[in-house]
């Protein structure tokens, strides 16, 4: 029973990954490795391989990786799986991510260790994004709707 139920997640994930883009699921599985990595050096790894090469060349690097480290000291080592797709299309991805030991079927998670990712797509090149990840927890977006 245990097995059965653990191959339909996995069915469902696999499907509705499969209905993100390819490029944006590419984006947003480096940004977890670099971030599950958490060095300097992964992280301004990510940032050359995604954001796009003109916002790259006039970023402050510094400060970029400065950012992605506290939202790794805050949130720690992220689960692969998404724990909810909130948004997707040819453009954009927004998802949930859930900290590595979390169990991916809880929907009782505070939303303090939700992180919230947004993925925006360059319309010239969709291999790259026109600007940087939009990052924060889950928390901070609910306030914004009140």
């Amino acid at each position: 029973m245990k097995t059965i139920v653990i191959l339909l997640i996995s069915v469902f994930f696999s499907i509705a990954s499969i209905a993100q883009n390819k490029e944006q699921d590419e984006i947003l599985f480096k940004f977890i490795k670099a971030h599950n990595t958490g060095t300097e050096s992964a992280i301004a790894q990510f940032i050359k391989e995604t954001y796009h090469p003109k916002v790259y060349a006039k970023l402050n690097l510094k400060s970029h990786i400065a950012f992605y480290n506290q939202i790794v000291q805050e949130f720690g080592p992220l689960n692969f799986l998404t724990y909810e797709t909130i948004e997707t299309s040819a453009s954009r991805l927004v998802v949930h991510l859930i900290k590595k030991d979390e169990n991916i079927q809880n929907k009782n998670i505070n939303p303090l260790n939700i992180l919230v990712v947004k993925i925006d797509i360059s319309k010239a090149d969709k291999n790259y994004m026109p600007h940087g990840l939009g990052l924060g927890s889950l928390v901070c977006e609910q306030r914004k709707e009140q």
